[in-house]
């Protein structure tokens, strides 16, 4: 089965959820963790509590916010063994909700093409600055 982390530094993740949720609805196979928003919260025993709950079968993909920070570090050194945990540095919105709906099969390819989901839905608005008449009606025309 198919499972996904999202995992951050502060409430990212808990604000990612409720994203994600809205366009993705809520899924049991999805978790989020927001690492240091409770004084008591000891993330390496919250990681080890989520990694009990993979079964051996389970292909697992986890986002991290930043490559090298603490969330991602330990997670790293949790999924070492593991040949089915990928995980994912940087994430944005579509990617995670891609990772989400789609149904491929999870192995290092699939993951590659994620990052290449993610690459490709960061990008630029182009502002037309001489019209001056633009309102939201014109706006999706």
């Amino acid at each position: 089965m198919k499972k996904i982390v999202v995992a951050s530094h502060g409430s990212m993740a808990e604000g990612m959820k409720n994203t994600i949720e809205l366009f993705a609805e809520h899924n049991d196979n999805v978790s989020y963790i927001s690492a240091y928003t409770k004084k008591n919260d000891d993330l390496n025993e919250t990681i080890d509590k989520l990694f009990d709950t993979f079964a051996d079968d389970d292909k697992v993909i986890i986002f991290t916010d930043l490559m090298g920070g603490s969330v991602n570090q330990r997670l790293t050194v949790k999924a070492q063994t593991n040949k089915n945990v990928f995980i994912i540095y940087g994430f944005n919105l579509p990617v995670v909700i891609e990772a989400i709906l789609s149904k491929e099969d999870v192995n290092a390819t699939y993951i590659k093409k994620l990052v290449e989901v993610g690459r490709n839905s960061l990008g630029t608005v182009e502002l037309d600055s001489n019209d001056s008449n633009n309102d939201d009606e014109d706006f999706f025309n």
